[in-house]
């Protein structure tokens, strides 16, 4: 406040009835600031309005009569002298007693960035002055000037935004995303979440907008499992400010396991074949249908804690809808040897069940050429038949490529 407050008061308002004697706009952003008169209970009928400001830091883009209770013009300019405003207004056969009697609207306009440490809009006031900023009395001695005392205007421009959030991370859940975050510790006034897929989002009007307040957390529910939701938070300043931007992305998926396989078979039918039978289970407990299975074989039991170490069974059959027979052979094993199997079935968001049944079978001697359980003449009769073969029949027990006497000799060892 410059002045007292006995008589009539100017001040400026962002339409409010206090002053604004400080104000925060951004840099190139227009913005509207009233000029109000304070009769303090008394009656008058004409105004003078001048005032001071930097043209190298604000600019005067008009100037706005509409709701002046001060009908009359006799003097209106913005560039005499650059950096004044001059505005003079009455009103005829009647008089105003307000505490907030608008006089004009000035839109101004930022030019650059400036945090001002004194007032940078101030009336030209002179107590007592009528050539200055007045209020003139409505009386029988020709207008008395009755002006005590001026608000006027600090306003800051800031065209700069503040730092993005930070720790921001998106944690994936079943059908939704649960995003959390740092907001910065000054010049913030908000955080704007956008969600995109297929790539981020590059500016605050860039996809669909999630959240928009001044929290540190939001869950982003009604997503569709197994597909990658892209994110980024931008946040703001008081004029609107925003950063370039923070990202996260996150697939939400599945919470529910498949169910556990307990109905798994092995029945060895050659030397070096294993065939594998199961009950298929659902993509969530028994429902629906799984997306993979994770079969393995080991020559030493497997439990829950081995399992991952296990040798991989590969191609694996789809999994089809629970309930339904499933079947595979394993190939390439050792003869004459006791293998366990184990298998776990996978769903689309990766979830895999817990370990089935656990059994083994044995392969057939390597001998046992016509895999009838024993090893005798008419195994020899068929190894006779591809003597000398290079092909690597099955005859050629120990699989060196030749069907000779070291297979005989390996035949013999296994005799009956």
């Amino acid at each position: 406040m410059v002045g007292t407050t006995n008589n009539a008061t100017l001040g400026l308002s962002n339409g409010i009835v206090s002053p604004l004697e400080t104000g925060v706009y951004r840099a190139g952003q227009t913005f509207p600031i009233d000029i109000y008169v304070n009769t303090h209970g008394q009656a008058v009928n004409a105004v003078a309005a001048y005032i001071n400001y930097n043209p190298s830091l604000l600019a005067v883009d008009a100037i706005d009569y509409t709701g002046s209770v001060f009908t009359i013009q006799w003097e209106s300019s913005t560039n005499l002298p650059v950096g004044m405003i001059k505005i003079g207004r009455s009103i005829a056969g009647s008089t105003i007693n307000s505490t907030n009697a608008k006089i004009a609207t000035l839109m101004l306009r930022g030019l650059t960035d400036t945090t001002p440490s004194s007032d940078n809009f101030t009336f030209d006031f002179v107590a007592g002055d009528a050539s200055r900023s007045a209020v003139f009395l409505a009386d029988t001695q020709g207008g008395n000037n009755i002006l005590s005392g001026v608000y006027n205007a600090r306003y800051s421009l800031d065209g700069t935004p503040p730092a993005n959030v930070s720790s921001f991370t998106a944690t994936s859940g079943d059908g939704q995303i649960s995003l959390n975050w740092v907001n910065p510790t000054s010049d913030f006034a908000g955080v704007k979440i956008l969600r995109k897929t297929g790539s981020y989002p590059t500016s605050p009007t860039d996809g669909t907008q999630v959240y928009d307040s001044t929290g540190t957390s939001y869950v982003d529910t009604g997503l569709t499992n197994g597909i990658t939701y892209y994110y980024t938070a931008f946040s703001r300043d008081i004029v609107v400010n925003y950063s370039s931007g923070a990202q996260a992305s996150a697939i939400p998926k599945d919470s529910i396991v498949p169910a556990s396989i307990a109905t798994l078979a092995a029945t060895a039918l050659t030397a070096r074949t294993v065939k594998l039978d199961w009950t298929a289970v659902g993509d969530d407990g028994t429902t629906g249908t799984a997306t993979n299975y994770d079969i393995r074989y080991s020559t030493t039991a497997i439990t829950a804690a081995n399992f991952s170490s296990a040798t991989p069974v590969s191609g694996a059959p789809t999994p089809r809808v629970n309930g339904t027979a499933e079947t595979m052979i394993v190939a390439s094993l050792n003869g004459d040897t006791s293998y366990y199997f184990a298998i776990k079935a996978i769903d689309k968001s990766s979830n895999a069940g817990t370990i089935s049944n656990v059994l083994s079978a044995k392969t057939y001697r390597t001998a046992d050429i016509n895999n009838n359980s024993y090893v005798n003449m008419q195994d020899v009769s068929i190894m006779m038949a591809y003597w000398g073969n290079a092909a690597k029949p099955p005859a050629d027990i120990n699989q060196d490529g030749y069907v000779n006497m070291q297979d005989v000799s390996i035949m013999m060892s296994q005799w009956g």
